[in-house]
């Protein structure tokens, strides 16, 4: 049964001003006369669709939150339909979306054939099977095989399901779900907004949500809560694995919370049954290019070409006909499985069952090789993980390690090759791959260190890094938390003198990073490593021995000085500091949480310009680019995440820059960050702006604290070496006698080089902002 079709848009008496866009000025839209007042359509007006040089993008209803004032209710009615004119063959897509996450969206599609032309016709959108309680815009894309930029169609009379009444719940999984992967978080959704019963925000949700096997009344299980910042989601995640072939129930404790309208939430729960034990060996072709998805071509968003084509080397490990080319775009693009009919053809990854994905390669060059899962269509939901790649000229199997990942809903699958072009690949480079498969199996044990053991010259800053291809854990089977207590880092040898350092381990659980606490020492040698018998590789259960490398370092410190220490009176040569974001995020100086003698900044991270709100720094001089390029931070995080450093000639984005990564690997704890810059070949001279990016494009608001800002001496203002800056002293290169005692009071001038001052001259700054670091 289906409820009444509502009419949301007519253009005379619904929605007459409705206003469309597109986000790129591809299409347009204007509201016109009906063109043809005829057939099933005799309105006065409509919409006029007019494609762009890009229609893929379409057009938007701009701000839709004041025309569809709730999210279209798809469980009551499961289609949308449209009148349509056009003098061409079209494919039209009706995009739905979420405002303002618009990477949440569904699509149908409808066409206009041969016998439809110049003529309305009513075309419907089948959104059957189609649950999502968040669908509150409406987007549509036209497109043929003769549109072209200034094709001209018209639409009209969109009909569909009516507009929720009230706040609505989902569930992941959904109610009454069954083969549900034992290592999936559980989500409970609404398209309100949950909040205490007082009104206030909801921070703690003890007693507020539950998780028990087989209902209501049954076993509590362990768990942690948590709720995103738009308060629209809460996230329950078990603190183990789930059984399997169990039924679980979780929902919200009845009249603990409420509704933003202030409805209080009663009778929220659900149930599922997790999948059975799997037994035996899995090894399942995701594509193979001879009989798996053989005929599935792969897309790239950026340029990256693909061909299916015979087997250009059938040796080795691969002796199959045909494999897929990867022609490199000359950018940071790669390769993911094309969709079919308008989804992608692969079931969502459970990776507790299979946690590996194999992946054959072949390469003419030593390069580094990526793969990243993610979701279609919100493809901003993924993990990327990469692998070197040194064996050339022959095909190589990688083994990536999904095995800590509890995402339960990736169900597409990329690929690429020297993403990065850190090995020199340029545009039109071929790389060829085969045989993508998930697996159960894992690869042999192997362990990876950075600086690599006897490496040389090693630079004095940065960190180490002991990286498995297997997950680790401690020998009684729990995390390992306390890295300090099983790692070492030592000057002269293995038994040397002890360096201070932090530690941490990746969230996957297989890279331990070892953070000096200062600059190393030049030219000297030192060890590093774990414990013997202290950790096993969690799949084998393999004690791990012998892990240790050792290193030498350079000869020369880096010249560097202190940009700023954030102290009232500590040494600064930072003109101005300000945040940056629409809008701006609040900073504020604030002491050090692990010494309250220290001064720090507080930068508090917000939601606006899609994550990218940042801190940015600029230099009373231009930055002397030719020294060393090194630049440091100290940072204190509350999750892992990556800094980007951006130095430039001005601050907002454009001009010219260079931008670095680094990696925070300590939660909650200090870490000097290091940045390289010494490989840019960098000519201006007008560097004096510093961006401080901390997880650009996590649109997520966190509080950040920074400190002891270093980086390369700046251009001198003292041209004549007195130690007085020329913007101050005025004085000459090389002064004159007639300089000594120009006033002739007996007293030589500051230009004079044998000029003793005698004289005192009391200033009063007491009311100024100048500052004579």
């Amino acid at each position: 049964m289906f409820s009444q079709e509502t009419l949301h848009v007519d253009f005379d008496t619904t929605n007459p001003d409705i206003q469309f866009n597109s986000w790129n000025s591809s299409s347009s839209f204007a509201k016109v006369a009906n063109p043809d007042a005829s057939g099933i359509n005799t309105s006065a007006n409509v919409g006029q669709f007019t494609a762009g040089n890009d229609n893929g993008i379409g057009i938007g209803v701009i701000d839709p939150t004041t025309v569809f004032t709730m999210p279209f209710d798809l469980t009551a009615l499961s289609y949308f339909k449209m009148k349509v004119w056009s003098s061409d063959e079209i494919t039209v897509t009706f995009h739905i979306e979420n405002s303002p996450d618009w990477g949440n969206y569904l699509e149908a599609t409808a066409t206009v054939d041969s016998n439809q032309l110049n003529q309305w016709v009513e075309l419907t959108f089948d959104f059957s099977g189609e649950a999502n309680i968040f669908m509150n815009n409406i987007v549509l894309k036209i497109d043929g095989n003769n549109t072209s930029q200034g094709s001209v169609y018209y639409f009209d009379d969109i009909t569909g399901p009516g507009l929720y009444s009230g706040p609505a719940v989902a569930f992941d999984p959904v109610s009454a779900a069954t083969e549900v992967p034992v290592v999936s978080n559980l989500l409970i959704q609404t398209n309100s907004t949950f909040r205490n019963l007082d009104d206030t925000a909801i921070s703690d949700l003890t007693g507020k949500v539950a998780l028990k096997t087989p209902d209501a009344n049954g076993t509590d299980v362990a768990f942690t809560a948590a709720i995103n910042d738009d308060k629209h989601t809460i996230t329950l995640d078990p603190s183990a694995d789930l059984s399997n072939a169990t039924v679980y129930w979780f929902g919200v404790v009845d009249n603990a919370i409420e509704y933003a309208d202030d409805t209080p939430v009663t009778g929220v729960s659900s149930t599922f049954t997790t999948k059975a034990a799997t037994t035996g060996t899995v090894q399942e072709m995701l594509f193979d290019f001879d009989t798996t998805n053989a005929d599935l071509a792969f897309t790239s968003w950026g340029g990256t070409g693909f061909e299916k084509i015979a087997n250009p080397d059938q040796t080795g490990i691969n002796t199959s006909d045909h494999v897929g080319k990867y022609i490199h775009g000359g950018n940071d693009s790669g390769l993911e499985n094309d969709l079919v009919n308008g989804d992608s053809p692969l079931a969502p990854f459970d990776f507790s069952e299979t946690p590996y994905i194999r992946v054959k390669v072949w390469v003419d060059t030593p390069v580094d090789v990526s793969i990243k899962l993610q979701n279609y269509p919100d493809w901003g939901q993924g993990l990327e993980q990469k692998l070197s790649v040194t064996e050339t000229n022959q095909w190589v199997e990688l083994v990536f390690n999904y095995s800590a990942v509890t995402a339960t809903n990736y169900n597409r699958a990329q690929i690429y090759f020297d993403k990065d072009m850190s090995a020199g690949a340029t545009s039109g480079d071929v790389f060829y791959f085969d045989d993508y498969e998930k697996s159960n199996i894992p690869p042999q044990t192997s362990v990876s260190y950075s600086p690599a053991d006897g490496a040389t010259d090693v630079n004095l800053f940065g960190n180490m890094t002991i990286a498995a291809n297997l997950a680790l854990r401690m020998l009684d089977d729990t995390e390992i938390t306390d890295v300090a207590s099983i790692a070492w880092l030592k000057k002269g040898s293995a038994t040397g003198t002890d360096v201070p350092f932090s530690g941490s381990i990746s969230s996957d659980k297989t890279t331990i990073t070892i953070d000096p606490d200062q600059l190393l020492d030049v030219s000297s040698t030192y060890h590093y490593g774990l414990n013997d018998q202290a950790v096993e590789v969690a799949s084998n259960e393999t004690p791990l021995t012998g892990i240790a490398a050792s290193f030498t370092t350079r000869s020369t410190e880096p010249s560097t000085q202190l940009y700023n220490d954030f102290e009232d009176n500590g040494t600064s040569v930072c003109a101005l500091v300000e945040t940056m974001g629409d809008p701006a995020p609040d900073f504020s100086l604030v002491a050090d949480p692990a010494d309250a003698q220290n001064q720090v900044l507080k930068f508090e991270k917000n939601t606006s310009w899609g994550g990218w709100s940042r801190v940015h720094l600029e230099l009373a001089q231009p930055i002397d680019m030719t020294g060393d390029h090194i630049y440091s931070m100290k940072v204190y995080s509350p999750i892992e995440t990556y800094v980007r450093l951006k130095i430039g000639d001005q601050k907002d984005d454009g001009g010219d820059f260079k931008e670095r990564d680094a990696d925070i690997s300590i939660i909650n704890g200090w870490q000097t960050l290091y940045f390289d810059f010494s490989s840019f070949n960098i000519t201006a001279t007008d560097y004096k702006h510093i961006s401080i990016y901390f997880a650009g494009g996590d649109a997520t608001a966190y509080d950040f604290l920074i400190d002891d800002f270093t980086g390369p001496n700046l251009v001198s203002s003292d041209n004549d070496g007195d130690g007085v800056s020329n913007d101050i002293d005025n004085c000459p290169d090389t002064p004159n006698a007639d300089q000594a005692d120009e006033d002739n009071d007996g007293i030589g001038n500051a230009c004079d080089p044998d000029y003793v001052a005698d004289e005192i001259v009391v200033v009063n700054f007491e009311d100024t902002d100048l500052d004579f670091g």
